[in-house]
């Protein structure tokens, strides 16, 4: 019951700090992958540190403290932060990070390197998790049997992921989360333990602490009206969701997202300019529009206000939170409108589904998610909706005289290139570019600060509204202040118009320099948008290595310093022969009690050291199937919370299956699950990402899950016949999850040959945890 608990205690408090220390700690959002495999760390190091007699369970509240203190600091001060924090180097960026701009404006004195602020998270993450790790190591070596052990451990998993995903579904605020931690903790600190000193009781510091850490998250929770704070706190299943009523701002994960405007106050000139194009080339209103991004509904506002009468709005987002947000406060009430369907669903996954020729205008309505699809990959949220395989999408659902309308503050010169030439490449024909305010060139290597919008469709549609700017000296002015409405036709003029109160935005065709075939487009397969060319980016790499260093320094501070006794309870089981010692009886066999070495043992410490290198080996490559599986599902249903929660439930649940088939038919040999594991790994790799779409949906569903969980029914084989021959079931189990690091390491080697090869380094792992297999 013990291992069942805690695991599913450990998977839990790893989804909370997820979520929470992104939403607290400047632009950790973009670095999710460093909380996950810090979790990975600490609980690797905690297992590895079973047999040790320090209890590290008993300092648990203490990291868990200092890690919720550091991030709430990290938050306060973040207005401070956000001007000296460098973000992968934004002037000239191998990768773009929208938001993290700030010193680029401002150029301050001197810079701090994300890595560092990602690394003093990282090493107080993993100090949290190394107490409850130890617990499972300790659990681990009290179950009779390594096949029960691995079935609570799963068992425990699934009941974590499906208690977390129920918080995020009912938008639970993390006191709730980081409360049912401290209840947890509270609950194995409480149990009686005997060691060789005896009974250890609870410090009243340690129950204090942790209720101080839970304390720390009230002020972020949106459940009390702090310090007269004017802004409404949501935790949503994405984001922490700050909206401010009074003027309409919406900040995600500190990082300024939306602002609510009326389409009679001053805004954006992009909402407008789709239909005043399509105005100044006299044709008829659009009547069925498709808005992706809807976010609070100000592209929806303008939709309607220069739709025909009898218009169908089709508005999707990702995000219920900031939808439900609009709906109640966008003070022209869009989603009101009867003309006006809402979809809660992803961008990519709608337009998938949609009929042909069904739109005159599809618009990406300022489509950035600022956060990773998950904490297993490199790609964003919005990152499917940017490939050639997405806007062949958007070309589909088009009818022919359809437009397609794209706006965003991209930043660098070469991302917009790169979306100009997929936008050419998918439509035939340039499209429409230019930015506000006017830059009529910009280079490869420019850093835009200024709004970029692009209007794409076929020759036949464009080249009019191409043809009207040249007609009109190249520039037009367009009224920001004064409402630009449909009855007042305050669209565009040729010379600067003057009048009483109004104010006027100059548009200008942009030129876009050529890259000469040097920008590689985004597709399904590379869906990289943001990243300049196929690599592994610097600030990567040092990330990488700072990574290993602390990762070093956490196990250097947490390592046993005695080769003494553990605390333990109930019974401990022996590999192979299944017997079983209980209470001090079982310390020697299995914490490890110095003992004179023989010529046995020394080949036993031989034969488990070449059983360890197995476990390291086969969580490398495992990590890597868990990011395709992500990956590919994101792309063929979505990349929504609910998709991955349903993900790694059935990966969850493939394992068990696997555990559950060798306890009852008891292998012994494992060339056959090699054999097909790699012949998984090799259809997953020959079978191109986008295979199945298109295919009915029951099709599409069997077939997909067939390929991708396909490596997990093998995998799932080799871990427990492997687990079950291991002597020390903590270290072994510790030894697995330090290869999930470098699994997670070498994720980052998708950025250089895509998710499908990613597969390449799945096989050469497990490969390399094959050599020590004797049968």
């Amino acid at each position: 019951m013990d291992l069942f608990l805690i695991s599913g205690l450990i998977l839990f408090l790893e989804l909370a700090c997820i979520r929470w220390f992104p939403a607290h700690v400047l632009f950790l959002t973009f670095f999710t992958n460093t909380v996950l495999l810090a979790c990975f760390v600490g609980m690797s190091v905690g297992c590895l540190t079973a047999r040790s007699d320090r209890r590290h369970l008993q300092q648990m509240p203490v990291w868990l403290f200092v890690a919720l203190a550091a991030g709430i600091l990290l938050n306060l001060y973040r207005s401070r932060l956000e001007h000296i924090v460098d973000v992968a180097s934004q002037s000239q960026p191998d990768v773009v990070f929208f938001g993290a701009e700030a010193n680029v404006q401002q150029a301050p004195e001197f810079v701090v390197p994300v890595e560092l602020v990602a690394g003093l998270m990282f090493v107080l993450i993993a100090a949290v998790m190394v107490g409850p790790g130890q617990e499972m190591g300790r659990a681990f070596n009290r179950v009779p049997g390594r096949i029960a052990a691995y079935a609570y451990n799963i068992a425990g998993s699934l009941v974590g992921i499906v208690l977390f995903a129920a918080c995020s579904w009912y938008h639970v605020p993390p006191v709730a989360w980081f409360t049912l931690v401290a209840l947890g903790v509270l609950y194995f600190l409480l149990r009686p333990t005997v060691d060789a000193t005896g009974p250890r009781p609870v410090k009243l510091i340690t129950v204090m602490l942790l209720l101080a850490g839970v304390l720390l998250t009230v002020r972020t929770s949106g459940v009390l009206p702090i310090f007269g704070d004017q802004v409404e706190t949501t935790w949503s299943p994405y984001y922490r969701v700050d909206y401010q009523p009074k003027d309409g701002v919406i900040v995600t994960n500190l990082i300024g997202h939306q602002v609510i405007r009326s389409r009679e106050k001053p805004g954006e000139v992009a909402y407008h300019l789709p239909y005043l194009f399509n105005q100044a080339v006299a044709r008829p209103p659009y009547r069925r529009i498709l808005v992706i991004g809807a976010g609070s509904g100000n592209d929806v506002s303008r939709a309607l206000l220069w739709a025909a009468p009898d218009a169908r709005i089709d508005a999707v987002d990702i995000e219920p939170v900031i939808q439900q947000i609009g709906r109640d406060h966008h003070p022209d009430r869009p989603y009101d409108d009867p003309r006006v369907t809402t979809h809660l669903d992803d961008g990519r996954n709608f337009l998938r589904r949609a009929p042909a020729e069904e739109y005159d205008l599809v618009v990406y309505a300022l489509v950035d998610s600022l956060v990773l699809h998950s904490g297993y990959g490199s790609i964003r949220l919005e990152s499917y909706l940017f490939t050639r395989e997405a806007f062949a999408d958007v070309r589909r659902v088009l009818k022919p005289t359809g437009a397609f309308a794209l706006y965003n503050y991209f930043r660098q010169g070469w991302l917009v290139a790169r979306l100009r030439e997929s936008l050419r490449h998918t439509f035939g024909a340039d499209p429409v570019a230019l930015t506000d305010p006017p830059n009529t060139e910009l280079s490869l290597n420019q850093f835009v600060d200024a709004h970029t919008f692009f209007l794409a469709g076929r020759e036949d549609v464009v080249g009019p509204v191409r043809q009207a700017f040249v007609d009109n000296g190249n520039l037009f002015w367009v009224p920001t202040v004064r409402p630009v409405t449909p009855d007042n036709r305050g669209g565009f003029s040729k010379d600067k118009p003057t009048g009483a109160g109004e104010k006027w935005s100059a548009l200008r065709m942009a030129q876009i320099e050529d890259s000469g075939g040097s920008l590689p487009p985004a597709t399904d397969e590379w869906p990289f948008l943001y990243t300049h060319q196929p690599s592994i980016p610097e600030y990567i790499l040092r990330g990488i290595g700072l990574m290993i260093v602390l990762s070093g320094v956490v196990w250097f501070a947490f390592r046993p310093r005695t080769g003494g006794s553990a605390i333990t309870t109930g019974t401990v089981s022996l590999p192979e022969n299944g017997s079983t010692q209980t209470g001090a009886e079982a310390l020697p066999a299995v914490v490890g009690a110095p003992s004179p070495a023989t010529a046995g043992d020394q080949a036993a410490a031989r034969s488990e050291t070449g059983l360890l290198v197995r476990m390291f080996f086969l969580g490398a490559g495992f990590m890597l199937v868990e990011t395709k599986a992500v990956v590919h599902m994101a792309l063929l249903f979505g990349g929504t919370w609910v998709v991955n929660t349903v993900v790694f439930f059935a990966i969850l649940m493939t394992a068990l299956l696997g555990n559950l088939f060798v306890a009852w038919v008891r292998p012994e040999r494992l060339w056959w699950a090699y054999i097909g594991l790699i012949a998984a790994l090799a259809a997953n790799l020959l079978v191109p990402l986008d295979a199945f779409l298109g295919l009915d949906r029951t099709v599409q569903v069997i077939a997909a899950c067939s390929l991708v969980f396909a490596p997990v029914v093998f995998a799932g084989v080799i871990f427990p016949v492997s687990f079950k021959r291991a002597a020390a079931p903590d270290r072994a189990f510790g030894t697995n999850a330090a290869g999930a690091l470098l699994g997670g390491i070498a994720e980052n080697a998708s950025m250089l040959v895509g998710f499908q090869y990613l597969l390449v380094v799945a096989v050469a792992f497990y490969l390399a945890s094959s050599v020590r297999t004797k049968k």
